[in-house]
């Protein structure tokens, strides 16, 4: 039974990782806030449309 919520945290950390790590850092928001956000609400719904809203950086 334990063992259900350290999976669930490490997912959760994973994800928030994946989220920030490919979406956000290309982005104006950064990789920082969106980590921020990710682990406020939840990686994959909320940090996700706070990231795709954000507007792409100029220089890449």
């Amino acid at each position: 039974m334990n063992y259900i919520w350290i999976l669930i945290i490490v997912l959760y950390i994973v994800l928030t990782h994946l989220v920030a790590k490919y979406i956000g850092a290309k982005r104006k928001i950064g990789y920082g806030k969106t980590v921020f956000w990710s682990l406020l609400f939840s990686p994959i719904i909320i940090a996700l449309i706070i990231a795709k809203f954000s507007p792409l950086n100029e220089k890449q």
